[in-house]
């Protein structure tokens, strides 16, 4: 087995260098590789949008230095968020949450370097055939657990500690949302689902609600999250590079 050590940080906006590896990942991923948009209309082979610069972005980079994943948070301040957008009916009172405690989560894109099976998907959820183990103290988790969705999101979790962002908005796919849910990280469905850049439904996540949860169930795993004084680094023993 080959160890990779891959290093999770949010990228600043005058990091101009890792902000157009972002971009090009993206592209790589929703067009070359999704097809859910079109090259011909990405002339740079970059995809970025209008609420890029509302957002702060997080990356995780391999030992090379490329980045091989990314995530955003999109704040709300007095923007309309994506998910507002396109979903005009949300089963949730827009007063129930201040927009200063609101954020988006969006562009959650990994790099296909580090599948290892055909039919990995874009957030490497669980398989049918996967089955539930436990870690060394007990802890149940599934056994091919993907570190990489994970690593990006404890970054997220910890700026939003940081601002005080209490609920996550996010319009996710049936896989990842399950993805999420078996380790704990549970959003409520909030509305019907709509294609956007394929089938997706719209999500509220209570981050007070997720740390109870998660600190419950899986407490290693809320360690993992929680502790900002450890390295932003992640060693996963069980990555091999596709060939």
């Amino acid at each position: 087995m080959i160890m990779q050590t891959f290093i999770f940080k949010k990228v600043e906006p005058q990091e101009a260098q890792l902000m157009e590896q972002i971009h090009r990942l993206r592209f790589e991923v929703y067009c070359k590789e999704c097809g859910f948009i079109k090259e011909e209309d990405y002339p740079k082979s970059t995809e970025s949008d209008e609420y890029d610069n509302n957002a702060i972005h997080f990356a995780a980079i391999d030992p090379d230095g490329e980045i091989i994943g990314t995530i955003r948070m999109i704040l709300a301040d007095s923007i309309v968020l994506p998910l507002e957008k396109h979903c005009k009916d949300l089963t949730i009172a827009k007063k129930g949450v201040p927009r200063d405690s609101l954020a988006e989560i969006s562009r959650l894109v990994i790099s296909k370097k580090l599948r290892r099976r055909w039919d990995d998907g874009i957030y490497y959820g669980p398989q049918a055939e996967d089955k539930k183990g436990t870690d060394s103290e007990g802890n149940a988790f599934l056994r091919r657990a993907k570190p990489m969705a994970f690593g990006l999101y404890r970054e997220l979790y910890r700026e939003s500690k940081k601002r005080g962002i209490t609920h996550w908005y996010a319009l996710m796919e049936k896989s990842l949302w399950l993805l999420l849910r078996i380790h704990g990280l549970t959003f409520d469905v909030i509305g019907e689902e709509i294609d956007v850049y394929g089938p997706v439904k719209p999500y509220l996540g209570d981050i007070k609600k997720i740390e109870q949860e998660v600190q419950t169930r899986f407490p290693k795993f809320f360690d993992y999250f929680s502790d900002g004084n450890k390295q932003e680094t992640y060693h996963d023993f069980t990555f091999k590079p596709a060939t």
